[in-house]
């Protein structure tokens, strides 16, 4: 995820100055914040243009949606959801099984958990995406 980010940091820089000239926009949303503060604020560095997207139950989900608000970037919770291959799943990750209220329940808990969010990205998720009584 950081590795080569000058080449990156160039890119990013010359997507977002192209971006200006077009009708159309570009979102660029670097996730899976929460667990390494030390990439991640190097990731804060950059341009406000760059949105993050927050676990809600790792370590540092609070202080990093935090530091992001304040640095002025856009943050989203990175919700959990089940994915369509077997591998290990996060704390309260969404699944199409779930009841309603337990998909409320862990969306509360995520909402409360990364502050300043504006939105949501699903982590691993496309079995729960692809759940049309999951997504409803």
């Amino acid at each position: 995820m950081f590795f080569q980010r000058r080449h990156l940091a160039a890119a990013i820089g010359g997507l977002l100055l192209s971006c200006a000239a077009h009708a159309g926009k570009l979102a660029i949303v670097i996730d899976d914040f929460g667990y390494r503060p030390s990439e991640e604020n190097k990731v804060l560095q950059m341009p406000a243009a760059i949105s993050v997207a927050v676990l809600p139950d790792a370590p540092g989900a609070r202080q990093m949606a935090t530091k992001a608000h304040q640095s002025g970037h856009e943050v989203l919770i990175h919700l959990p959801m089940a994915p369509l291959s077997k591998q290990p799943l996060e704390k309260d990750t969404l699944t199409p099984e779930m009841s309603s209220e337990e998909i409320a329940r862990i969306l509360r808990s995520a909402v409360n958990s990364v502050p300043y969010a504006v939105g949501l990205n699903n982590h691993m998720g496309s079995k729960m995406t692809s759940s049309l009584p999951g997504m409803v």
